[in-house]
């Protein structure tokens, strides 16, 4: 084998291993405060296309780039892999969130050639680099299920505060301090975009750029609407806060109804990878054909993509919004 194999494996190792440690180091509890800040940085260049101005004091700028952000910022829909990881949580860059991705699918496919030796089946290894989208999609969804978990809370927060007498900037700078992330440093950040010179309503629009949460529009909704006709805000918040808790409850519900469906799309995914293994600890040459002959190359691609769309299939059938 090449020695350019190996010194390439080893490079890509060493780049995945730098950019898992950064992960990891990001989600760990005791940076917490610092992934929080790193998170409030992002934050500020993170504005609602349609609302930002191109001299915001909120947005960074070019002399403030270093050289690896500028050559990066040519790659097509660099913006939207930098908002997709600010919502998953990942205190990171997408410079070297791409970086992690092309080493783990390069990485993939060296160790997969000094192995088998045939370009086409490696070829398949180099779906490693799909891994880092894949959590950030489950750390997304994991984070926005939280935000929306606390939002409810943070609504009567905001409610006392504002029958207490205080402040809607106000009342933001306290949910920011006594909730926890993400909605804690969300509000936060709504207060401190107020507070250096930006108007309630966008600051709040680029609120719901950065979460994408389905519920945010009609908070964002309720507070413009007040500030133009000078509605009763408490009492508008309350039955947000009201029509959210049941829709909680309906959703606990339904996944409950729907646990079968979800239960069957797991068996039907797992169970052809058990028996194969179970059939090869017990008579290894029955299943050999499957990697040894062409046909059962074919034979297991094949599997593969049925199994795959018959789990989405019962996926989608359980998914129920609510």
């Amino acid at each position: 084998m090449s020695p350019i194999f190996y010194a390439l494996a080893l490079v890509a190792l060493v780049l995945a291993a730098e950019g898992l440690h950064a992960s990891l180091a990001g989600r760990s509890q005791r940076n917490r405060a610092a992934v929080r800040k790193r998170l409030h940085s992002i934050s500020r260049r993170l504005e609602d296309p349609g609302h930002a101005d191109t001299d915001s004091m909120l947005r960074q700028s070019d002399s403030d780039k270093n050289i690896l952000e500028a050559l990066f910022d040519a790659i097509p829909g660099r913006q939207e892999i930098q908002l997709r990881l600010y919502r998953a949580g990942l205190a990171t860059t997408a410079e070297r969130f791409i970086a992690l991705s092309v080493a783990l699918a390069v990485g993939g496919f060296v160790l997969a050639f000094a192995f088998l030796h045939d370009v086409g089946r490696s070829l398949m290894f180099s779906g490693a680099g799909l891994l880092p989208w894949l959590q950030m999609s489950r750390l997304h969804a994991k984070r926005l299920a939280r935000f929306e978990e606390q939002f409810p809370d943070a609504l009567d927060l905001l409610i006392r505060a504002l029958r207490a007498g205080h402040a809607l900037t106000t009342g933001f700078v306290m949910v920011g301090k006594e909730l926890p992330d993400p909605l804690g440093s969300e509000f936060s950040q709504v207060a401190d975009e107020v507070q250096l010179g930006q108007t309630m309503h966008k600051a709040l629009t680029n609120l719901a750029y950065r979460v994408d949460s389905p519920d945010l529009p009609f908070f964002v909704t309720a507070i413009a609407i007040q500030q133009e006709t000078g509605s009763n805000l408490a009492e508008v918040l309350e039955n947000l806060a009201g029509v959210m808790r049941e829709r909680f409850k309906l959703h606990g519900k339904v996944r409950a109804l729907t646990a079968m469906g979800r239960a069957s799309a797991n068996l039907l995914a797992g169970w052809p990878v058990v028996t194969v293994a179970a059939l090869y600890v017990v008579n290894p040459g029955y299943v050999a054909p499957l990697w040894d002959d062409p046909q059962g190359h074919m034979l297991v691609m094949t599997s593969i993509v049925m199994v795959v769309v018959g789990y989405v299939l019962c996926r989608k059938m359980a998914t129920i919004r609510v």
